[in-house]
């Protein structure tokens, strides 16, 4: 299953002529009209987060830091599963933290996709053939992980704002989103290590490499739609 699911999304044709009828449908865009919702919550998770997810989970460097070779593959399945929760919670963040920088006009439209995401993941999944069951169970446990990620975000950002100089004069939208972004990759190292987690840990700063990257192309995202 995974195959068919990695073939239909890193297809280099998907993409180009999904997002070129997506922009048309939100220009014409109803205010009763669900669809152009559902269709921008399905290319941010087909387009975007999922391809990233997959990448960076064949990867061997994440392989290497995960110590996959010494793992079976029942926790390689678990530790995939970490990563999509921790890929698909920064999307619902980061168009949180957008909303008030986009057009007014726009606003309660991104309001609407970040609320829809969560529910068009269980759907996605379901359309690759992951049961219904297992579907809601990976829905509600990237709900629960998300409620960890923002706890420890709160902290890191006390921190941050009262050790770092660095962060005192940035934009609070900046400092929200990197205090997520380190509180992700703690709490997502953490659950993949099973709570066997170091200071200083590499996995850590990979992961933060990585959800860098993917919030700068959300980002890009929607400013562009």
């Amino acid at each position: 299953m995974l195959s068919r699911i990695l073939t239909f999304i890193l297809s280099p044709f998907a993409g180009p002529i999904r997002y070129g009828t997506l922009k048309l449908m939100k220009a014409m865009r109803q205010p009763d009209d669900r669809r152009p919702i559902i269709a921008t919550s399905d290319h941010i998770l087909n387009e975007l987060v999922l391809p990233s997810i997959f990448q960076t989970f064949k990867k061997g460097e994440f392989r290497n830091l995960a110590n996959f070779k010494k793992l079976p593959a029942v926790e390689h399945d678990r530790i995939f599963n970490e990563l999509e929760v921790a890929g698909v919670y920064l999307a619902i963040f980061c168009l949180r933290l957008m909303k008030p920088l986009v057009r007014s006009e726009d606003y309660h439209f991104w309001q609407d996709v970040e609320f829809h995401l969560p529910k068009q993941l269980q759907k996605i999944l379901i359309n690759y053939g992951v049961d219904g069951a297992s579907a809601k169970l990976l829905k509600e446990l990237t709900e629960m992980r998300g409620d960890e990620y923002e706890e420890l975000a709160e902290k890191v950002l006390e921190v941050n704002d009262g050790e770092k100089e660095e962060f005192k004069n940035l934009p609070s939208e900046l400092k929200d989103m990197a205090a997520f972004i380190q509180a992700t990759a703690v709490v997502t190292t953490d659950h993949i290590r099973r709570g066997k987690i170091n200071q200083g840990d590499s996995l850590i700063k990979y992961l933060v490499k990585w959800l860098v990257f993917l919030q700068a192309r959300i980002a890009k995202f929607v400013r562009n739609l």
